[in-house]
Formats: structure tokens, sequence, C-alpha cells
């Protein structure tokens, strides 16, 4: 079966005859999560006996087979879920034997590998391009069963949701507004609806208006900032100095630079330590308690860990001297902060993967 999105997927499922092999994965994490609970409704009523669940980080490939081979008598279906599989954590004797085992399940088994937070793809220009070590497992998928890609929505797709959520709540909220609360979040689905269901609150079935948004969501920074670092990392000059335009557009003060600065830092750093995580085979949810994060800032890790995947943690480590350096020269030095700034940036652009500055 070719590529399916989440609607048609659980169409699918719904079938008398569902795909035997699901791989889902994608940017839009809660809507990764909701595909998977309904999924697994539909095939097991939530009956606990009817799914077996595996570590996608050690799959033990003696049960896996047994699993596959088993065809429930009493249950609808025999249930086998992988969350975030990395084949990283695995040699790669044991995938090409593990997809094996996936040629032939028995009758009324479905495999589901499901990537929760582990990111397996990138996006160039507009659409997923997948990593390399993923790309045997989601070929034999989109081949042999069906491959599910939660694409991350625009500003105006989610604004849609938004406006439609809060009319069930019995509350409105302007198209802009509504859009406006989707920027604020980094179109983070999962964001959004913790800040949705704040702002529903707060209404109490009235409108939701521009003055709540403003004094209970605040604009994040991190949006812009993640997209400099990335294009940064990327050598893509031209995004990187349209995205400065941007973030400097009503100010170019010291304390602006400085801020911005700072910003830039934190996201190098939560990008840094998202590298480190995902080289560790560790989960959003582990690496943020690792290093500390609060619970409202778990969607930096989880952004992190979405876009640091080209880049490299020599090179990171680089970018992040170098903004210390122009940090300290901005507080220092009498040189324009905005002209430290750019210089930074084609230092930034010039690092190379083993992390070396180019010179000339």
């Amino acid at each position: 079966m070719p590529k399916l999105a989440a609607a048609d997927l659980l169409k699918a499922i719904g079938s008398e005859n569902p795909p035997q092999l699901c791989f889902v994965c994608g940017e839009d994490t809660l809507a990764v999560a909701q595909l998977e609970k309904r999924i697994r409704k539909k095939l097991t009523d939530g009956d606990a006996l009817s799914d077996t669940v595996f570590d996608g980080q050690e799959v033990d490939l003696d049960r896996l087979a047994d699993a596959c081979s088993f065809s429930p008598m009493f249950q609808p279906y025999n249930l086998i879920l992988i969350p975030d599989f990395d084949p990283d954590a695995h040699p790669a004797s044991a995938v090409d034997t593990m997809l094996g085992i996936f040629e032939e399940p028995a009758p009324r088994t479905v495999v589901l590998i499901v990537m929760r937070s582990l990111p397996c793809y990138e996006v160039k220009r507009g659409a997923p391009v997948f990593l390399p070590k993923f790309k045997k497992l989601t070929a034999f998928f989109e081949k042999q069963g069906v491959l599910c890609i939660c694409e991350k929505k625009t500003a105006i797709q989610l604004g849609k949701q938004i406006q439609e959520r809060a009319a069930k709540c019995g509350s409105e909220i302007s198209r802009h507004d509504a859009e406006d609360l989707a920027n604020r979040c980094l179109c983070d689905s999962s964001l959004i609806s913790a800040e949705l269901d704040k702002l529903l609150a707060c209404a109490d079935g009235g409108p939701i208006t521009a003055e709540m948004l403003n004094a209970l969501t605040a604009p994040l920074p991190d949006a812009d900032a993640f997209r400099l670092a990335k294009a940064v990392t990327g050598g893509n000059g031209t995004a990187a100095f349209r995205l400065l335009e941007a973030l400097t557009a009503r100010a170019e003060d010291s304390k602006t630079i400085l801020g911005l600065l700072s910003v830039l830092s934190t996201a190098f750093i939560d990008l840094y330590r998202a590298k480190l995580g995902q080289g560790a085979a560790k989960q959003t949810e582990t690496i943020a308690a690792d290093f500390g994060y609060p619970k409202n800032r778990e969607f930096a890790v989880r952004n992190a860990m979405r876009d640091c995947g080209s880049m490299t943690v020599p090179q990171l480590r680089t970018c992040i001297r170098i903004l210390r350096e122009t940090d300290k020269s901005c507080k220092s030095t009498r040189t324009p902060p905005r002209l430290l700034l750019e210089q930074a940036i084609v230092r930034m652009l010039r690092v190379k993967r083993n992390g070396a500055e180019e010179t000339g």
C-alpha cells in the first residue's frame, strides 16, 4: 500500500481487512499520539490482552517472532506495538531479521511502529526526507504495509482547528487571533492544546479576545530562533539573514540584540542537548528530566529533537562557543552589537560538520 494520511489509515484500520504493517511518524506529535490511541481502540477496544508492547530501543527478536506468529482466538486482533524504534540502537543484522519476521505475520496480527518522540525525517523543500538510518525501514513499510506521516500543520490550518474547538466549547475566536495563537506556540499542536485550554477556561463561554491572548499567552521567540539556528547549521545564509531581519524588525538597540543572543544561545543549547540525547537513544521526556527542563518548556526539547537531525555535536558546540564570544564582545567593546551578531552568523555559517571554522 502507498503512503496514507492519518484519516485514510483510520479508515483502512476499520475495514474488514486492516493493513498488517503500519509505520506512523510525524512532526505533529499530538496527531501521532491521537492516531495511535484511535488505532489501538479500533483494533483492541481497550482490551489490554489484545496488544503486546516492545521496547523500541531494545527489541527482543525471539519474543517478537513468537508474537507475530500468534493468531488470537478470543480477541479480534493481535496488536504488536513498537514505540520509537531506533535502528542505531540495533545491529544492521537485527534490523534485517526484524523485517524478515514482518514479511509474513499471522492472520489478524497487526504490527504498529509509532515514532512518538524520535525524529526520523527532515523537511527539505517542503517535503519530508527520511534520515538514512530509517530509509530501509520506511521503504519496507511503504511497500509491504502502510507508511503514515503526520506532517506539521501550518498556522492557517491550525487556526481553523482552533476556531472549531472553541466553537465546540461554546466560545469563539477570530481567524487572526487563532492563527496568532498557532504562531505563538510554534505551530506545536501539543502546546496549542494546553494554551487553548487556558484561554477557554478564562473566556468561560464568551469569546477569546486579543487582550486575553496577550495577557495569557506570551509570544515565543524560540520559533524564529530555532529556524535561524537550523538555517545557520544548514549553511543557508539567505534564510539566516532574513530571519535576523525579522527578529530585529522592531528594534536594533543593545538590549534587543543581547536578548536575541540569549534566545539564540538557548536554542543552540537545546539542540545540543537533544543531539546528545539522540546519540544515547533517549526519549524527549528523559532528556527534559535529565537537564532539568520545567514542564512548560518540554516543547523546546521536542522541537529540538525534530530539528537537530542533520546537525553534528562538534558543529553545535562550536556555534555555542561563537555565541558566547559574541555576547562577551557585545558587553565589553564599542562595536555595534548588530554588527557583532551579523559577524557571528557569518562565522557560524562557515563552521564545518567536524566543528572547525573555515578561514579565508
